[in-house]
């Protein structure tokens, strides 16, 4: 799934959430957004993580979070 489409996916779970429940999934969304790709330009370009910065896109933190969420 892109970057976009688990934004998507979690704003939708946090439209039907309780107060204490969408304060969840706020700071879910907020941590998603700090783990976005990003392109590197290189001979051979790589999408990165722009949080881990080294690490291939998805990386462990978002993978992990399509898991639950799937």
């Amino acid at each position: 799934m892109t970057h976009d489409e688990l934004l998507a996916k979690i704003d939708r779970y946090a439209k039907g959430a309780s107060m204490l429940d969408s304060k969840a999934w706020a700071a879910l969304r907020a941590v998603v957004e700090l783990h976005k790709p990003v392109i590197v330009l290189t001979d051979d370009p790589v999408i990165v993580c722009s949080h881990c910065e080294s690490i291939d896109y998805p990386c462990p933190i978002i993978q992990s979070i399509e898991r639950k969420l799937a």
